[in-house]
């Protein structure tokens, strides 16, 4: 009986193992960037079951600016509503990170009320110093409407007002052109070079115009939406935002720049089947940019990934690392030094992403070949965007 009750207790103690074990393989979150302001800038922390619209309020750090409380969108949830990247308002992958967060800007004869979001951020800003404030957004592919006055406000107290109205603000920080952001692919960049008027301590984000000051555009919606009808209002996807102190000389990139904001980057999921051999299932993986851009975006890592575990699997297996450029890339490297070689920088940004993830360097070549392979000969935004990518390729 007693040598029974071992063997039970012993095999309690490996199931109690188990998830211990599986939990010390997940990666650990990558660490807050020092230099940003702004605390969760990419809404990744949040605690709570995320299942539908108007959660945003469990997200770490942020809060609602109004009475009207935001969305949160998450990745690998099973809520088909605030799913990502497939979700109730559209199709979108993050700009950074897992998550991003939902606003309305606008809406039709204001029968939905606009929203905010607002943090405090890690310190207070001081008088006279130069600031850079940055975020993403993105157009909802089932928005009926584009809208202008996307801003933020600084402010040295919460902004937390109880109405569902329009926040109304004259100290509103608007880009220079205040477009109508009217770009359901990819993110749009709020860029703003702000001079601190001392203590301010959050930042809120939204449209703190009234309706007949809001410039908007009536849109059409993609065919594949057509069943479940446009939202008729402006909601935009918001990630990924910044405010760094930065130096009277240092480059923001909002304006005045030989290198315009990148705007676009394609998206697209990664089809293999069992039937597949190696060559196959590599050359079936590429990896997208912004445009003018070499850094590697979280939706690339997860396709070097795929990459990755092939090639741990197979521990002979060798791929060229093949980057490209689009032509309007490559026609501004002309002149403009430091694009010379994209196409070399974006191989070189993925292999140093694998080593890091544990391939040796000696499976591993890299090389780039300009705009002279394209993936497409189109010249609209999407096809040009199919070209802005590494792919992959077995080396024998």
């Amino acid at each position: 009986m007693n040598k029974f009750r071992s063997i039970v207790l012993i095999a309690l103690a490996l199931l109690i193992q188990v998830p211990v074990m599986a939990q010390d393989e997940e990666k650990e979150p990558e660490p807050e960037d020092p230099n940003n302001l702004v605390p969760n800038p990419s809404f990744e922390k949040y605690e709570g079951n995320l299942r539908r619209d108007g959660q945003f309020d469990l997200i770490e750090e942020w809060g609602n600016g109004s009475g009207v409380v935001s969305d949160l969108f998450a990745s690998g949830i099973r809520s088909k509503y605030v799913n990502i990247p497939e979700n109730s308002y559209g199709n979108e992958a993050p700009f950074d990170g897992d998550n991003y967060a939902g606003i309305v800007t606008y809406s039709y004869r204001s029968k939905l009320n606009k929203s905010y979001i607002t943090v405090r951020m890690k310190n207070s800003m001081n008088k006279g110093d130069l600031y850079c404030i940055k975020f993403k957004a993105s157009l909802a592919d089932r928005a009926r409407y584009a809208t202008n006055n996307l801003g933020v406000i600084l402010t040295k107290s919460k902004v937390n007002e109880k109405t569902t109205s329009t926040i109304k603000r004259s100290d509103v920080l608007l880009t220079d052109k205040n477009p109508v952001v009217n770009q359901p692919e990819g993110w749009w960049s709020f860029c703003k070079r702000h001079v601190s008027n001392g203590s301010e301590k959050y930042i809120t984000i939204g449209n703190f115009s009234d309706d007949r000051s809001t410039k908007t555009e009536t849109r059409e919606i993609d065919e594949k939406y057509a069943e479940d009808g446009p939202e008729m209002v402006g909601y935009y996807y918001i990630d990924m935002v910044e405010v760094r102190k930065i130096e009277p000389s240092e480059d923001c990139g909002c304006d005045n720049t030989k290198i315009p904001e990148s705007k676009v980057i394609y998206s697209a999921s990664v089809q293999m089947s069992d039937d597949m051999n190696a060559t196959e299932k590599v050359e079936a993986v590429d990896v997208y940019f912004y445009q003018y851009k070499s850094d590697v975006v979280s939706s690339a890592k997860r396709s070097i990934d795929m990459i990755v575990s092939m090639m741990k699997e197979n521990p002979l297996m060798k791929v060229q690392v093949i980057g490209h450029i689009d032509t309007e890339e490559a026609e501004l490297a002309k002149t403009e030094l430091s694009l010379k070689k994209l196409d070399e920088d974006r191989a070189r940004a993925v292999l140093a992403y694998m080593l890091s993830e544990g391939i040796e360097r000696k499976r591993i070549m890299e090389k780039g070949v300009g705009d002279s392979q394209p993936a497409s000969k189109m010249k609209t935004p999407i096809s040009l965007a199919k070209n802005r990518r590494v792919e992959f390729k077995i080396s024998l």
